[in-house]
């Protein structure tokens, strides 16, 4: 609905019931067209302008669940906002209680009888000082990069030596590159973070400092060439690189997922590993071990609520390993119902793609959602959900699994999407609490996708509800 055929019903509700609020209206509206942004928008407005913080908060939190329109951004944007302003109101009342507790303990001393001074100390003895993280030595670095099939050897090896000599920002340490074909969809000659590649072309170690090449193996067709030591070792570091990029994604994402729902960010990252429902990840990955780390480095004093996703580098940076020239993003689901296809991104970033199995009859709701409830083992008749659910939208759909496999890739359900377990458990390991969630039904050709190893983090007793029985839209 336009802004328009929005005024026109409020106004027509005002001459109907004359008596009536803007209040009234919006919640009359917000009832009768409870997918239209535009109303809850308006709606958390009036809350905020009555100062009503909490409800604010809540309706601008259901325009985001609601189909993407007029007043969408605006929502997203007011809702925001507001959560900066009440993590700014809560530091100030930090402040006065924390003023109000040092003057009660300065009376208590200055008017105390007695002597209650020290003789000053060696100011080195006494001046606290903050251990800096040891730094962490560079690991080998991987990229994984798509090239034209159409090209000899001799001049695909030439291509990646202007690649890697033009590349921005340059780095201070030798890397690989593994030239892979060219993947429907994906850009040539940009790092394929996510990719794991089935067939090589070739493979090239480059050392940036003094612009040289030191190793290369070229072949004259696609293939896996495991047993070639280059390539062997390349997939290997690739393997370790991308595990660490996928626990700090992770991590990251829940961060800021949390922000954006609470305004806080927690005191510890442990604390993203609740019970239900406030079980935002299973729980906290741990660095590989060639790391030399027992876990990520966690620095919350160095988050800007202004800058909120770009200083969440800083709060939890990527240890060993250059970050990626096309930044990460926060975690996003989409999936398109023309292919049966979701897929996980960050950013421009393939992380993960997935067959789905999706609601007959075009029951499957489009638009835009966020992830609210995760539970592993969620219970129904005859284990229909399988392994785990995700609900992204308070009307009965999740993404879950299911116990007939066979189904996975055609319109099936009532409206949910079905994931083999293997996949819906990894997605959820993937995602956290208010993770993005987009479904659209428009045309597009399906683009295939080579996901890495497998990520998927136990989940325990305390994310499942065995006292509730689900009635998804299966």
């Amino acid at each position: 609905m336009d802004k328009v055929s929005f005024l026109q019903e409020k106004s027509a509700f005002h001459m109907k019931y004359p008596e009536q609020s803007d209040l009234s209206f919006y919640r009359w509206f917000t009832e009768q067209h409870p997918d239209e942004a535009i109303g809850w928008y308006h709606l958390g407005r009036e809350r905020e302008a009555r100062g009503e913080t909490e409800l604010a908060l809540a309706a601008h939190r259901r325009g985001l669940q609601s189909k993407q329109g007029p007043f969408y951004d605006e929502a997203r944007e007011a809702y925001q906002a507001l959560l900066r302003a009440r993590r700014q109101q809560q530091g100030r009342k930090r402040v006065r209680l924390l003023l109000a507790s040092m003057l009660f303990l300065y009376f208590q001393f200055a008017f105390s009888p007695g002597l209650l001074t020290e003789p000053p100390k060696n100011e080195a003895t006494t001046k606290a000082t903050v251990p800096k993280p040891e730094a962490i030595p560079d690991r080998p670095h991987v990229e994984v990069i798509a090239v034209p099939m159409n090209l000899s050897k001799e001049e695909r090896a030439k291509q990646i030596r202007r690649y890697l000599e033009a590349r921005r920002p340059a780095l201070t340490q030798p890397f690989t590159v593994i030239a892979v074909p060219e993947v429907p969809g994906s850009p040539l000659f940009t790092p394929l973070l996510f990719y794991q590649p089935k067939e090589v072309l070739g493979v090239m170690h480059y050392n940036p400092l003094n612009r040289t090449v030191t190793n290369q193996k070229w072949f004259d067709r696609p293939g896996r060439y495991e047993q070639e030591p280059l390539v062997l070792s390349a997939r290997t570091a690739l393997e370790q690189e991308q595990m660490t990029l996928q626990h700090v994604l992770v991590l990251r994402n829940a961060l800021f997922r949390t922000y954006q729902q609470t305004g806080l960010l927690p005191a510890r990252l442990a604390d993203l590993a609740g019970a239900y429902p406030s079980n935002t990840l299973p729980q906290i990955p741990a660095p590989l071990t060639e790391l030399g780390l027992l876990s990520y480095e966690y620095r919350p004093e160095l988050f800007r609520p202004e800058s909120a996703w770009a200083s969440i580098r800083e709060v939890l940076p990527l240890p060993g390993y250059p970050e990626p020239v096309q930044a990460l993003e926060p975690l996003q689901i989409q999936l398109s119902k023309s292919t049966r296809t979701m897929r996980l991104v960050s950013g421009s970033h393939i992380v993960r793609s997935y067959s789905a199995g999706i609601g007959k009859n075009g029951s499957t709701p489009e638009g835009y959602y966020t992830i609210s409830q995760k539970i592993s083992r969620p219970r129904g008749h005859d284990n229909i959900y399988g392994t785990r659910g995700m609900v992204f939208s308070g009307d009965g759909y999740a993404i879950h699994g299911t116990n007939h496999p066979e189904s996975i890739g055609s319109e099936v359900s009532l409206g949910c999407i079905r994931l083999h377990n293997k996949d819906v458990e990894e997605l959820y390991s993937f995602v956290s609490l208010g993770t993005e969630m987009v479904i659209s039904d428009l045309p597009e050709s399906v683009k295939p996708w080579s996901n890495p190893a497998p990520f998927v983090m136990a989940a325990g007793p305390k994310e499942e509800t065995p006292s509730v029985t689900y009635n998804w839209l299966h």
